[in-house]
């Protein structure tokens, strides 16, 4: 009798071993480039190079995220671009007049906007905002004032040339027993493309709960004189 054919087990890689996939590999590379890049930017400084190590940070923070689902087409969602509007109010038992003037020359909001390192008024009559970037970067634009009703409305807008574009206005509605209603609106528009990156990563963190929290932070100076933090620190208020 012939011996029965013997069936060949399927070729097995050894310990289970898998090849590297191209998805693999291109999220190797993206890691790589990210890290090279933001290296460069950082040790290039100027706003060149922030603008560098913000593409790089972009690009290894989004190849770092774990993909969920199949409907991520591109590598590099994170560089689309993301317009933002946010809108927030607060009631604050202080007159119109002292809210205004804290308004007013935008100079004292990052006191209580934790996503607003400084603003310095210019020679021009504009002022120049810096805002918190990725990764120990900065956004910047100028900005002039477009409406200023004292005591009832601010309004602004960047100027060409900025990094980012964003306009907005603040108005002051005195309610019944003498305080402020004050409502807020933000907006940002970044430029498209990978020029864009870092600023999309700094708006992703900019949402309407944050808005609101940095409101109740005025509030609570304005009332107070105290601006509440991870541990509470006195400031002084103009009479």
């Amino acid at each position: 009798m012939t011996d029965p054919v013997r069936r060949r087990s399927p070729t097995r890689n050894p310990a289970g071993r898998q090849g590297t996939s191209p998805q693999q590999l291109m999220k190797g590379a993206a890691l790589l480039g990210g890290t090279l890049a933001a290296l460069v930017g950082w040790r290039r400084g100027g706003l060149l190079g922030s603008l560098l190590a913000g593409i790089g940070s972009a690009i290894f923070l989004d190849a770092a995220k774990p993909k969920v689902g199949a409907s991520q087409k591109t590598p590099f969602p994170g560089l689309q671009r993301r317009n933002v509007h946010l809108e927030s109010s607060v009631n604050i038992d202080r007159p119109p007049e002292d809210v205004y003037e804290f308004w007013h020359g935008f100079v004292r909001l990052p006191e209580v906007m934790s996503f607003i390192d400084d603003i310095k008024a210019t020679d021009t009559g504009h002022t120049h905002w810096v805002a918190k970037g990725p990764l120990g970067t900065s956004v910047e634009w100028f900005a002039e004032v477009t409406e200023d009703v004292p005591n009832r409305r601010l309004a602004w807008r960047s100027l060409h040339g900025s990094d980012i574009s964003t306009w907005g206005d603040v108005s002051f509605r005195p309610d019944e027993v003498g305080g402020t209603n004050l409502f807020v609106n933000l907006n940002f528009e970044p430029p498209g493309g990978a020029a864009g990156s870092a600023i999309n990563h700094f708006l992703s963190g900019i949402e309407n709960s944050v808005l609101t929290q940095n409101l109740r932070h005025l509030k609570a100076y304005m009332e107070t004189g105290e601006v509440p933090t991870n541990r509470t620190q006195k400031v002084r208020r103009k009479p």
